[in-house]
């Protein structure tokens, strides 16, 4: 955000953090080389679910689906969610 102003769109995803998308809005300020070496996988080896701009009244929302990789659940199977962590604002 500090280099173009915005967020990667969901379309553009957190690959936009390793390289420079070709579609959506045009990043005139990417830096060169990306801003990770990879994208990382939650705690169970699953992708993280990127919205931008998030539906949580924030500039965007990361969810993993816990251990069971499916929405919804308890224990250690319950999502996780950006929008509901302690200490986040």
């Amino acid at each position: 955000k500090l280099d173009n102003g915005f967020f990667p769109t969901t379309g553009q995803g957190l690959q936009a953090l390793v390289e420079k998308p070709a579609g959506g809005p045009e990043l005139k300020r990417w830096k060169e080389g990306g801003y990770l070496e990879r994208i990382p996988k939650d705690p169970w080896g699953n992708d993280y679910i990127y919205i931008s701009p998030g539906i949580h009244n924030k500039d965007y929302d990361i969810i993993s689906y816990g251990q069971d990789g499916e929405q919804g659940g308890e224990g250690a199977d319950a999502d996780i969610v950006s929008w509901d962590l302690q200490g986040t604002k």
